[in-house]
């Protein structure tokens, strides 16, 4: 099972050639076994904030935009454990909380994060994809 970064999310709906083809096979696999691809709530919100601030354009209301996401993800809840292991993460692990709660989602729940993020990459805490 995969798990998006929200990069991914921005990627697959603006400019899906900047995703690695390992990434977009992964994605193309779970879809051929049924299954949608993971994403946090934390993602979620970092989508929404995007939206807010302009970085993120969406030509439907936020309650269809929320909607069509649900259609296409798996949106993962930010549980206590996920919220704890966030909080525990060490080593070399940065500090943005958000990536802290991606992260910890693929770690609780056992799914390899797909993300280009060089910092989540040589942290190597998780299973990851690019």
């Amino acid at each position: 099972m995969i798990l998006l970064d929200t990069h991914v999310v921005i990627w697959l709906l603006t400019a899906p050639e900047r995703i690695s083809v390992a990434a977009r096979q992964a994605i193309a696999e779970a879809g051929a076994r049924g299954e949608m691809p993971g994403v946090s709530a934390a993602s979620l919100f970092e989508l929404a904030y995007a939206v807010r601030r302009g970085r993120l354009r969406i030509t439907v209301p936020r309650a269809e935009f929320l909607s069509r996401l649900s259609a296409c993800f798996e949106i993962r809840p930010v549980t206590g454990a996920i919220a704890i292991e966030a909080a525990m993460l060490e080593g070399a692990f940065h500090a943005d909380p958000m990536d802290r709660m991606i992260v910890a989602t693929a770690v609780a729940e056992d799914r390899t994060l797909l993300t280009a993020d060089r910092k989540i990459l040589d942290a190597a805490v998780c299973p990851v994809l690019w």
